[in-house]
């Protein structure tokens, strides 16, 4: 029986290679404008976040250019970056962004119900001093995701497991990746920061009250908002930009074998 080699490139890198293919192929033609995510996620039959970070990967090397309010454009050669043009194994080492927001919505929740248990009252002095400092930053139109990222680390410390403690400070620098970056660059704003920041007052609340179920709930719906706000639209319109012609076929062909993420 032949044997094939196992394809260990995550979902989004496949994505990502074939749409290069296309696109180098003539498929899609200089400065023409990809078909919508929902489109793709169909015919590629994966989720739209898999889609979305694809897209991300090849604006990292120059292949595609996104613009909020209009979708995804593709670049001339020129504006290509030759390094990785060819190919799109780009942040090889990076988690992919709508998978790392769900390893820290399960790890995260649990850490916090945790935390609501063992906190010391200093704990909850540093809590409140982050979630100031974030508030603070935000009214100056500053950046909070150095106070932010503090915030996450003397929550997981709170709950007296360094192991936990570790990995959430691994996961949250994770997020300063190329990928995420980038993500983050066309969604972080004074508002959605602002929803942010009610989201970690309520886990502020349910920590200071020792209520482990409430602390658990509160991050669990701070990390599925974030999920969401990521997954925002950045085309005005609703109505699908659709495949056509000998693309629709070729994709129909090439499906992403590995397993769907929620989309």
């Amino acid at each position: 029986m032949p044997i094939q080699s196992i394809d260990t490139r995550r979902v989004y890198q496949q994505i990502a290679d074939q749409l290069l293919h296309l696109i180098d192929a003539g498929e899609f033609s200089v400065e023409s404008r990809l078909p919508s995510e929902r489109d793709l996620a169909e015919k590629f039959k994966v989720s739209r976040p898999s889609v979305r970070e694809a897209l991300i990967a090849l604006e990292v090397v120059g292949v595609v250019q996104i613009k909020m309010g209009s979708g995804v454009y593709v670049c001339k050669p020129e504006q290509a970056k030759q390094k990785g043009r060819r190919e799109s194994k780009i942040a090889a080492k990076e988690f992919a962004p709508f998978e790392l927001i769900q390893a820290r919505l399960l790890i995260e929740s649990e850490i916090a119900s945790q935390a609501a248990l063992c906190r010391t009252d200093q704990d909850v002095e540093q809590l409140e001093s982050l979630l100031n400092q974030m508030i603070d930053q935000s009214k100056k139109n500053q950046n909070p995701l150095e106070a932010d990222r503090e915030f996450h680390s003397v929550l997981a410390r709170a709950s007296g497991n360094q192991v936990l403690a570790s990995i959430v400070e691994q996961m949250f620098d994770a997020r300063m990746g190329v990928l995420f970056s980038r993500l983050s660059n066309y969604f972080d704003t004074s508002v959605t920061w602002n929803q942010a920041i009610k989201e970690h007052r309520a886990i502020v609340r349910a920590i200071k009250a020792r209520d482990a179920e409430k602390a658990r709930l509160a991050m669990r719906h701070h990390m599925e908002r974030a999920y969401k706000r990521f997954s925002a639209s950045w085309v005005k319109s609703n109505s699908d930009h659709k495949l056509t012609g000998k693309a629709t076929l070729n994709l129909a062909a090439k499906a992403v074998k590995p397993g769907k993420m929620p989309g």
